[in-house]
């Protein structure tokens, strides 16, 4: 589990909760790929929630879109930095996840199911 330079609450906005389905493992026990219907998008998309242990010893995940936004590249393979971003292979471009001007959704797990929460 990676350990953050700086931690920064989720900055992503929803009016409801919304429940993630399709949820997968990955390769990497800190990283999930799933279906959802983020709150810009009309229709259920892929994304990818990343699990951070905090310094207090909770765990926290956060959801973003499996698509960088600046071509749509495919992140859900790019790694977690200790920036907390995730900087897309195409590129290189900066995604927040943890960081200060994340776009990341936070999101809570109960028993086997994951739903992005509002604040």
């Amino acid at each position: 589990m990676l350990t953050l330079d700086t931690y920064y609450p989720a900055g992503g906005r929803v009016e409801h909760e919304i429940k993630i389905i399709d949820v997968k493992s990955t390769q990497r026990d800190d990283v999930l790929i799933a279906m959802a219907k983020l709150p810009s998008a009309s229709v259920e998309k892929p994304v990818v929630i990343y699990r951070q242990l905090l310094a207090n010893g909770e765990t926290e995940y956060r959801t973003v879109s499996a698509r960088c936004p600046h071509q749509g590249a495919d992140i859900t393979d790019d790694k977690l930095n200790a920036d907390g971003n995730v900087y897309c292979s195409l590129h290189r471009r900066p995604i927040c996840i943890f960081s200060e001007y994340n776009h990341a959704y936070l999101t809570v797990k109960r028993a086997d199911e994951f739903f992005i929460v509002k604040k």
